[in-house]
């Protein structure tokens, strides 16, 4: 069994936080707790208790969220990318969805994109629909993550869906922002996408990232998804008026 410590997370309209356990074992034969809101220290508390297993299981029936790739710096009681504690590259983007969006708004923004994104990109279509954020979505889920291993496609949705629900369907009319994306340090995402462009062009954390999936093929997917609308192409405009030469 990994021992590694276990992070999970719980998010709706008034809660964003994060509890983590320590299944080795603490001086007293209980096991290290951190609770706390996400982005924040998070408050340490050992306890006596032996089964750490319920403790975990306990968080999960109550809407938790397990979070790979994070663990917990003892140092600092923060949050942070497992086997780089030094590290300020956010390991994933977190999304909250308001419960007041329609789930059916949800899965049609999701088959309407996949369905056109298959037209244009068969194959990356598939993993499109593969990635876990994907399925989260689909399944209902009104936050959760996308990790940045999962690469830019899960990046894209998020900004997609977020462009859709703010402008589109009954969401649009909410007085409050329909779904929130941050980082690890609950740094909103860009509403940008020329800025968000820039930013996986030239920023490190996307190093990987473009080595299979150039800035070009990055914007080529992001206008597939809905993220940006497609630039005009004036060449086939059509026009009756003759035009004028001075």
């Amino acid at each position: 069994m990994n021992l590694d410590i276990k992070v999970l997370h719980y998010a709706d309209e008034t809660s964003d936080k994060i509890w983590a356990v320590d299944p080795k074992p603490n001086a007293n034969g209980g096991h290290d707790v951190w609770y706390g809101r996400r982005g924040k220290v998070m408050t340490f508390r050992p306890t006596e208790k032996s089964d750490w297993i319920s403790l975990h299981d306990a968080k999960i029936r109550k809407g938790y969220e397990r979070c790979s790739g994070l663990t917990i710096d003892r140092n600092t009681n923060m949050v942070v990318a497992r086997g780089d504690p030094e590290s300020s590259i956010p390991n994933q983007f977190w999304f909250r969805i308001s419960t007041q969006v329609p789930e059916t708004q949800i899965a049609g923004f999701l088959a309407s994109v996949l369905n056109t994104f298959t037209a244009q990109f068969r194959d990356e279509a598939t993993t499109l629909a593969s990635l876990p954020v994907f399925k989260s979505l689909l399944g209902g889920s009104h936050s959760g993550g996308a990790e940045l291993s999962e690469g830019p496609l899960a990046i894209l949705l998020l900004f997609a869906l977020r462009r859709h629900l703010t402008e589109q369907g009954p969401s649009a009319s909410l007085s409050f922002a329909p779904i929130e994306i941050v980082d690890d340090d609950n740094t909103l995402l860009t509403d940008s996408f020329d800025e968000l462009a820039e930013l996986y062009g030239t920023s490190k954390e996307f190093s990987d990232m473009r080595q299979s999936c150039p800035t070009a093929d990055f914007r080529k997917y992001a206008i597939a998804l809905g993220a940006i609308e497609a630039p005009i192409d004036l060449t086939v405009i059509e026009s009756n008026t003759k035009a004028a030469f001075f």
